[in-house]
């Protein structure tokens, strides 16, 4: 099924979009709140398909989200249709560290008016819910101030986030030809290595008008207007509410109570 323009911006909340800074900041934000990040099908031991009607079929028609080459799979031909001048690249991820692994993250670098731009909807939640310009200078994104920066060491430009302890690198990238099959290595190593943590930890996020939801094996996470609230989801049942009414996933019961199975056996293993 080809990539169908109108429908996806319904799908994720706009009835236009500009190709211009605007429309990229609009376009960005929207994704990321309609369509949460999450890799069910890693932690349920299956390697996604990124081919581009499996992605539609995925993303769009059935409401599921995804992780990174998922997401940004169907950003990137959103990018196109919408006249966007845009590269992909893939990076190391860092988490503070002071290099990063194997190029495990795609995102994409944007050319607006001279300016280049980093637009990733698809690193969950530390990640800017707009574009950052790549420049060194701090960027207030929401209540976050974010960077990239050039390392001459690595020849990588790295995305950081502003913290009371400094600056934390998120992860780096180079100016590296990306072709289809480094993006289908770098999916089936998050999907498939136990080195990650895709396959063996269940995530989801999603960005709100009124903060975050976010969760990490079983422990859920709602900030937002200057509150934070944490609670615990044990059953099927709150699961299954959880992902469906507050995510707005559309994953059938069986693929939830898989879920539900696989979170209740990991909380007795580690009780």
């Amino acid at each position: 099924m080809p990539f169908d323009l109108d429908v996806y911006l319904h799908r994720i909340g706009l009835e236009t979009c500009t190709p211009d800074l605007a429309g990229l900041r609009q376009l960005q934000t929207a994704q990321i709140g309609a369509i949460p990040f999450e890799n069910v099908l890693p932690f349920l031991g299956r390697v996604p398909d990124l081919d581009p009607e499996s992605l539609w079929r995925k993303l769009v028609l059935n409401r599921c989200g995804g992780y990174c080459f998922e997401l940004n799979s169907l950003l990137g031909e959103a990018l196109v249709a919408l006249g966007f001048d845009a590269r992909q690249v893939l990076a190391r991820v860092r988490m503070g560290e002071a290099k990063g692994g194997a190029r495990t993250h795609l995102a994409f670098v944007v050319t607006l008016d001279g300016d280049e731009w980093l637009v990733d909807t698809g690193f969950g939640g530390q990640a800017p819910a707009e574009p950052v310009k790549i420049a060194e200078t701090g960027q207030p994104v929401r209540d976050q101030v974010y960077r990239v920066r050039f390392e001459d060491v690595s020849g990588e430009h790295v995305l950081e986030r502003s913290t009371e302890d400094g600056w934390f690198p998120l992860y780096g990238f180079d100016r590296v030809e990306v072709r289809r099959d480094d993006i289908e290595a770098s999916n089936f190593l998050c999907a498939a290595s136990p080195k990650q943590s895709f396959s063996s930890s269940m995530k989801f996020y999603r960005l709100r008008e009124d903060g975050f939801l976010s969760f990490l094996d079983g422990r859920a996470r709602h900030i937002g207007s200057g509150k934070k609230r944490e609670w615990q989801i044990s059953t099927y049942e709150d699961l299954a509410a959880f992902m469906k009414e507050d995510l707005g996933l559309g994953y059938d019961d069986a693929d939830i109570e898989a879920i539900a199975s696989r979170l209740a056996s990991m909380q007795l293993s580690n009780s």
